[in-house]
């Protein structure tokens, strides 16, 4: 088993550049440029990976290659999806189980919490894996609310 992973993450072979290349470095990944769609390695670099996800280095490969498009060295690198730290509802705060992920409705973009609560790489309605329970957290709308670790699982 690859470490950083396990039987339901899923490792994809992308490629970086030699600056961001670091095993345990995580990345968002923000979609392609413009210049993309054109190359040889289109497949393997970019479009495998989603737009919005957070992905982690897990493993670095000895392969390096010259991204003509942009002029950037390239090494090829597995990654895989993120686990992300969130907030979720008290009852649902329980490792192991598998929830549909909702971010907690707040505008207060001010609170010490709200990343928590609208975490990146997280959308609505993904199904998650409660990795780890960390504790209740504080919230000015009363909410009973506990910062989880979540790991998004394919769907059924």
């Amino acid at each position: 088993m690859v470490e950083g992973a396990d039987r339901r993450t899923r490792k994809i072979v992308t490629m970086l550049s030699v600056s961001q290349a670091k095993v345990g470095e995580t990345f968002i990944y923000r979609g392609y440029g413009q210049k993309c769609p054109g190359c040889k390695y289109f497949r393997v670099c970019a479009e495998n990976l989603n737009e919005g996800r957070v992905y982690k280095v897990i493993n670095m490969r000895k392969r390096t290659f010259r991204c003509e498009a942009y002029d950037v060295e390239m090494r090829v690198v597995d990654v895989v999806e993120a686990e992300i730290e969130a907030a979720v509802p008290s009852k649902q705060a329980i490792e192991g189980i598998i929830l549909t992920f909702h971010p907690q409705d707040c505008s207060n973009e001010l609170c010490e919490n709200y990343m928590l609560c609208s975490p990146i790489g997280l959308i609505e309605n993904d199904r998650c894996e409660v990795v780890r329970v960390y504790g209740r957290i504080s919230c000015s709308k009363e909410l009973q609310l506990v910062r989880v670790l979540l790991r998004r699982v394919p769907s059924s």
